[in-house]
């Protein structure tokens, strides 16, 4: 069944179809809310609030942009309006890395999943939240300007900043553990 009919047949009232629909876009919602909050517990949380408040708000879906964009939208929100309602907490560098054996190769090669979790979570949440729908969930440029409700030039030259930071921080993380 595709997601006109599984809204159609949500906002009817049915339960399953809408069950459906968290099936089918559970998964990404989550990984989009865990590349902005940075923490797999916080993020369930998050996740969970956002098929709340989807659900809640079926009934004034209007269907101008897909349900995929809409939950998305919900998904950022909830997830930088969570990153807004923490408290604050050591700096990421004053916690401690956990040792993994790395070769040399891999260090040149680019960071590693856990460096770029931390160096995302350096970034300010517009260039961080433009990182993830684009490189993380290969989201187009309408897609996110849809889901962020920006223009399309901003959520560029958004994500060519976010972009030119990332490769800054990297830079300074290598020059720092080269130093050690």
């Amino acid at each position: 069944m595709d997601d006109n009919a599984l809204v159609r047949r949500s906002k009817a009232g049915d339960h399953e179809a809408f069950g459906r629909l968290v099936d089918r876009y559970q998964a990404s919602v989550y990984r989009v809310v865990r590349g902005i909050v940075g923490d797999a517990a916080e993020a369930e949380d998050v996740v969970q609030e956002v098929f709340l408040k989807a659900y809640e708000g079926l009934r004034r879906f209007r269907g101008e942009a897909g349900i995929f964009t809409w939950l998305y939208r919900i998904a950022v929100n909830e997830a930088l309006r969570s990153g807004r309602r923490r408290r604050p907490t050591a700096p990421i560098d004053a916690l401690p890395e956990p040792e993994a054996p790395a070769s040399e190769a891999a260090e040149d090669d680019g960071p590693s999943l856990r460096d770029l979790e931390r160096l995302l979570r350096k970034l300010p949440e517009e260039f961080r939240t433009v990182v993830v729908l684009r490189d993380l969930e290969e989201m187009s440029y309408k897609d996110i300007a849809d889901t962020l409700d920006i223009p399309m030039g901003t959520v560029e030259s958004r994500l060519f900043r976010a972009r030119q930071e990332l490769r800054a921080l990297w830079r300074k993380s290598k020059e720092t553990k080269n130093a050690l």
